[in-house]
C-alpha cells in the first residue's frame, strides 16, 4: 500500500505504527511505502506565467481570467515532489491511501499532488480521516476503516473553487485598486470584507456623540450590601437614567440622601438553569484563549497543533464541531477513566459525574450536529514538559471537557422594588441555588457580575449605607478584539439579526486576521483591534467602486460562502462575472489620490507627503532640489504617517522595538528630529 501524508511527522508516526523502515526521504518495506509532502508542494501560476506581458500592471490587461487554472512547482520543495513522483511510479499498481490532514485544505494539497503525478486510480483509492491523535492503535484502526477517497470529493471541489476565487479576486482587484489609488493595496475576498467591518465599527465610534446622564444609586445592607437605582418614570427606554440637564428635585435628592432605611416592597424571582458550555471547536478555543490570556488566534492554533501532533494529548484541533459523534461514547468513557485518577488534574475533576457520559446527553453526543471532526478533547495527561502556551491551551480544553460532565448551574434571577423616602428604586441580582459546573457565579454577565440578592425579604426594612448621584455618558460600541472578530466570522448577522453563513473556516480564520496584521492594515492596542492609515486608505478606495463596496459587505460575502456550498459552478462563474463588472465600471477620476501634507519640511518648509517607501519633501523635483526624506523603516522599526507628523511637530514618537544593523541586537528607542536629522532617545536612558 502507498500512503501519502502531509507532513514528515505524520509519515513517521505511520511508519512507527506499521513497522516500516526509513529510506532516504520516505519509508518502505514489502507491504507499505509511506511518503510525505511538506504542506503545499505546488503553487498557483502568477499572471505572468500565463503570459509574460502580464508582468506589467496595467488597467487595459484586466480582467485576468485564465481558461484553466495551472500550478507550478515550489522551487524550495522541488526535491520532495520528485521523491513522491518516483514512489507513485514505483507503486502505481498498489492500493493507495491519502492521509493528508483531514480537512478541506488537506484534501486540496493531496489533490494537487495526485494530479501532478498523473494518478488515475480514484475508484479504488481510500481516505484516512480521523480526529484522534495519531497513536499506533488509531493509525491501524483508521487504515482498516478508511472510506473511499471519492466520498470526499466535495471537499476537493469546494477547496479548488475557493482557491480559484481567491486567486481571481486577489490578482485582479489588488491590481485594480493599486493602479487606481497609486499605492500598493492588497485585496482579499474575505480579508477585505473583514477589514471593511472593522472600518465601519471605528467610523461609528469616531462619529458617536456621547450624551450625558446621571443615575442615583442606593446601597442597602442585607446579609451583604446590595444596590438599587432610582427609577425615572419619564424614561421608558432607560428607566434608571436622568437627563444631565434635568435638575432632579435638588431638595428631594437631599431628602433621599438623608434616608436612614429603605423598604423592599416587591420581590420577583425567576428560576434559571444554565447547562455547561459545549466542548471547544477551534474558533471557540481561540476566542477563549484570547479573552483570558491575550493569545492571537494563530498562536492558539499552533499550540493546539503541537499538542495534537507532537505530544498526542489533544484531538485534531482544526475542527468546526462542538459535539462528539453518537458512536464516541466509549471513547469519552475511556478518556475519563484515563484522566480521572491523575493527581495533577484533580481540581478539574471535582464534581464531574461519569454518568453524564451516555448517548442521551445530546449536548455532548449529537451526530446530527457533527461536521468533519468531533470537538476538541484531551486524550491523555501531559507527561512531558511543554511551553507555557501549550500548557495553558491544554488545560483550557481539559477544563471544558470535565465541565460538561458536571451538573447545571441553577440560580434565581431576582428583581426587587424598594421604597426610599417615598421614591421608587429597583435592583436586579441573583440567588444561587446550585453552583454545579460554574464557579464564576454569573455566566451570563461576566463583565458586570450580578450582586448576591439571597436572603432578602419583602416588606422588610434595610439600613441605607450610602446614596450617590453618579454622572455618566452613553458609550459607543466597543472596538473589535480578536475574540469578537472570530465571533463575527463564525456567526455573522445581518441588520435584522438573522444569522448568516460563516466567513472562512476554523482552520483559516486566524490566518486571515494575522494577514491583516502582517500587511499593517490593523494594529493592536492591548486587546483592541484598530484600523491603520493604510487600512483606512484601502477601504476608502474600495468604497469608491459600487461593485467593490457591495462585494465587501458582510451579507454579500456570506452569500458567496453559501453559494460555494450549494452550487460550485454558479459560485465560480459568479465570481468571474463580478470581477469583469468591477473592472469595467470603475471610474478613473474618483480614484485620483489626494495628497495629504503631514507637516512642513525642516529644510525648505515645503509639504511632506507619503510615498511608497518613504516620506518625502514636495520640492524634491524643484529647481533647487530638497532631498529631505524619512524612511518608512528605521532599524527594523516601522515609521507611520502619525510618527512623521509627531516628529515634524518637534515631539518624540512612542518607544519602538529596534534592531541594530551592526550587532543584530534588539533595543528600544523613541525617534525625534534635530533640524533635518533623526535622533534616538533610548529607553530608560
Amino acid at each position: 500500500m502507498l500512503i501519502l501524508t502531509e507532513k514528515p511527522s505524520v509519515a513517521k508516526a505511520f511508519a512507527e505504527a506499521l513497522g516500516v523502515t526509513r529510506k532516504d526521504n520516505y519509508w518502505e518495506n514489502g507491504e507499505y511505502c509511506i511518503v510525505n509532502a511538506l504542506g503545499h508542494l505546488l503553487e498557483d501560476y502568477l499572471p505572468e506565467d500565463y503570459d509574460p506581458a502580464l508582468k506589467k500592471w496595467t488597467l487595459d490587461t484586466l480582467p485576468i481570467i485564465p481558461d484553466k487554472v495551472k500550478f507550478k512547482i515550489i522551487i524550495k520543495t522541488k526535491l520532495q515532489l520528485q521523491i513522491i513522483k518516483e514512489c507513485f511510479a514505483k507503486h502505481k499498481n498498489d492500493p493507495f491511501l491519502l492521509a493528508t490532514d483531514a480537512e478541506r485544505e488537506g484534501e486540496v494539497i493531496g489533490a494537487e499532488i495526485l494530479d501532478y503525478v498523473g494518478f488515475t486510480n480514484y475508484s479504488s483509492a481510500r481516505r484516512f480521516w480521523v480526529s484522534e491523535a495519531l497513536t499506533p492503535d488509531v493509525i491501524t484502526s483508521g487504515i482498516k476503516n478508511a472510506k473511499p477517497l471519492l466520498d470526499y470529493s466535495s471537499y476537493k471541489d469546494q477547496g479548488f473553487a475557493r482557491q480559484l476565487a481567491d486567486w481571481l479576486v486577489g490578482m485582479n482587484l489588488t491590481r485594480l485598486v493599486t493602479l487606481k489609488s497609486g499605492k500598493l493595496l492588497h485585496f482579499g475576498r474575505v480579508q477585505t470584507a473583514l477589514l471593511g467591518a472593522i472600518y465601519e465599527r471605528e467610523k461609528s465610534i469616531f462619529n458617536f456623540v456621547p450624551e450625558p446622564f446621571f443615575e442615583v444609586k442606593a446601597q442597602l445592607q442585607g446579609k451583604q450590601p446590595f444596590t438599587v437605582k432610582l427609577i425615572n418614570p419619564g424614561n421608558e427606554e432607560y428607566p434608571t437614567r436622568f437627563s444631565k440637564d434635568l435638575n432632579l428635585f435638588l431638595s428631594d435628592i437631599e431628602k433621599i440622601k438623608n434616608a436612614k432605611s429603605g423598604r423592599i416592597t416587591k420581590i420577583n424571582k425567576e428560576k434559571k438553569t444554565v447547562q455547561p458550555p459545549q466542548l471547544f471547536n477551534l474558533t471557540a478555543l481561540q476566542k477563549e484563549a484570547h479573552i483570558k490570556y491575550g493569545y492571537s488566534p494563530e498562536e492558539t492554533l499552533n499550540y493546539a497543533q503541537t499538542l495534537y501532533e507532537k505530544y498526542k494529548v489533544l484531538s485534531y484541533p482544526r475542527t468546526p464541531s462542538r459535539v462528539m459523534g453518537d458512536e464516541n461514547v466509549a471513547l469519552v468513557k475511556s478518556i475519563y477513566d484515563k484522566l480521572a485518577h491523575n493527581a495533577n488534574i484533580a481540581e478539574y475533576i471535582v464534581g464531574a459525574d461519569p454518568s453524564f457520559i451516555n448517548s442521551g446527553n445530546k449536548r455532548l453526543f449529537n451526530s446530527a450536529e457533527l461536521q468533519d471532526h468531533h470537538a476538541l478533547i484531551p486524550l491523555a495527561p501531559l507527561s512531558e514538559a511543554v511551553s507555557v502556551g501549550e500548557n495553558t491551551v491544554y488545560f483550557l480544553v481539559l477544563e471544558r471537557f470535565f465541565a460538561l460532565l458536571k451538573p447545571p448551574y441553577i440560580y434565581n434571577s431576582v428583581s426587587i422594588d424598594a421604597d426610599v423616602s417615598g421614591y421608587l428604586f429597583k435592583g436586579t441580582g441573583i440567588e444561587i441555588l446550585q453552583t454545579g459546573w460554574n464557579t464564576s457565579r454569573d455566566p451570563d454577565n461576566d463583565e458586570d457580575p450580578q450582586e448576591d440578592f439571597s436572603g432578602l425579604s419583602e416588606s422588610a426594612d434595610y439600613p441605607v449605607l450610602s446614596i450617590n448621584k453618579e454622572e455618566k455618558k452613553t458609550q459607543p460600541k466597543k472596538h473589535f478584539s480578536f475574540a469578537s472578530l472570530l465571533q463575527l466570522m463564525e456567526n455573522p448577522r445581518n441588520e435584522e439579526g438573522k444569522r448568516l453563513s460563516g466567513l472562512g473556516t476554523p482552520a483559516t480564520r486566524g490566518a486571515i486576521l494575522q494577514k491583516l496584521v502582517d500587511r499593517k492594515y490593523i494594529s493592536l492596542n492591548k486587546k483592541n483591534v484598530l484600523i491603520t492609515d493604510d487600512g483606512k486608505f484601502l477601504i476608502e478606495n474600495v468604497l469608491k467602486n459600487d461593485n467593490l463596496a457591495a462585494f465587501i459587505s458582510l451579507p454579500e460575502t456570506t452569500r458567496w460562502e453559501e453559494q460555494l456550498h450549494e452550487n460550485i459552478n454558479g459560485f465560480t462563474s459568479g465570481i468571474k462575472d463580478f470581477i469583469s463588472r468591477a473592472v469595467r465600471d470603475t471610474d478613473m477620476d474618483v480614484y485620483q489620490r489626494e495628497k495629504k501634507s503631514l507637516g512642513k519640511c525642516p529644510l525648505c518648509s515645503g509639504d511632506i507627503y507619503e510615498g511608497s517607501k518613504n516620506y518625502y519633501c514636495c520640492n524634491y523635483k524643484a529647481v533647487e532640489t530638497c532631498n529631505f526624506a524619512i524612511w518608512k523603516e528605521i532599524c527594523k522599526a516601522p515609521v507611520s504617517a502619525s510618527d512623521v507628523q509627531t516628529m515634524l511637530a518637534g515631539k518624540k514618537t512612542k518607544i519602538k522595538k529596534c534592531v541594530s544593523a551592526k550587532t543584530g541586537k534588539e533595543f528600544k528607542a523613541a525617534f525625534y528630529l534635530s533640524t533635518d536629522k533623526i535622533l534616538m532617545e533610548f529607553e530608560n536612558k
